[in-house]
């Protein structure tokens, strides 16, 4: 068998020529195994990953809503026990000889209108702190999901340029065994001539090759990125623990 034809039977032997991902190491005095992923399972994999990162970041935008109100919640609260929390001080500060019964009874009122409004604002954070924390739930475990399928399709990646790169490898090694063979002492100037071009192509060709097969995987996997804490504490800085309620309390002037 001439040179032209060993390198060849090398390329075959390969998988590049054929455009398979899985190599031939039998030439190779040190292969390393690599796990048997088809393009074709990739790309379906890929396509089941991008589905759950378009839904992820609909989940995304849906948690950034709910966030928002639970936000506005906590601000309401705030505001309104600052607000009742005034007002009952301004009573107990008013309650001296000088302040008048008309003016007091101002005071009063404020302060009961004031009451009822945090009570209100109260059950209403109780209410979406309770939305909020199921929406944390929910929100992490599509984080978690997407992030799962972004290991597998990325780690399915890693093995098909593995394999890709390792075909490539040995088409090289067994192209410079295919060269040393023909190459001998006994070899004519044209036979080494036509070695070392037999040897040049079959690189070549197998490069062309090695990069066809890797644009054949298309652009890497995009990963899900994490926009809210979850956690525990102060998750999105809007978590608040509630104060101790202001009671209704019923004033009566000492003065």
């Amino acid at each position: 068998m001439n040179t032209k034809h060993v390198v060849t039977a090398t390329l075959l032997s390969a998988g590049l020529i054929l455009g398979t991902t899985s190599a031939a190491v039998a030439d190779n005095p040190t292969p390393t195994p690599v796990a048997t992923v088809t393009v074709a399972a990739y790309t379906t994999q890929l396509a089941s990953y991008n589905s759950s990162l378009v839904a992820f970041d609909s989940a995304t935008a849906t948690f950034k809503t709910q966030v928002a109100a639970f936000t506005v919640a906590v601000q309401t609260y705030k505001t309104s026990y600052v607000t009742a929390l005034a007002t009952y001080q301004a009573v107990i500060k008013a309650n001296t000889p000088t302040t008048t019964a008309a003016q007091y009874a101002v005071l009063v009122a404020a302060y009961n209108t004031a009451q009822a409004a945090y009570v209100n604002a109260t059950t209403a954070y109780k209410a979406q702190l309770a939305v909020y924390q199921a929406a944390v739930k929910t929100y992490t475990a599509a984080y978690q999901s997407v992030q799962q399928g972004y290991k597998t399709v990325s780690e399915m990646r890693e093995q098909l340029t593995k394999s890709i790169n390792q075909a490539f490898d040995t088409v090289v090694h067994n192209a410079n065994a295919a060269f040393a063979v023909a190459n001998t002492s006994t070899a004519t100037a044209a036979q080494k001539s036509a070695a070392i071009t037999v040897r040049q192509n079959a690189i070549a060709t197998a490069t062309a090759a090695r990069k066809a097969a890797l644009d054949a995987l298309g652009a890497k996997p995009v990963k899900a990125v994490k926009q809210f804490k979850t956690g525990d504490n102060n998750d999105n800085n809007v978590n608040v623990r509630l104060d101790r309620p202001i009671k209704p309390v019923k004033f009566d002037r000492k003065h």
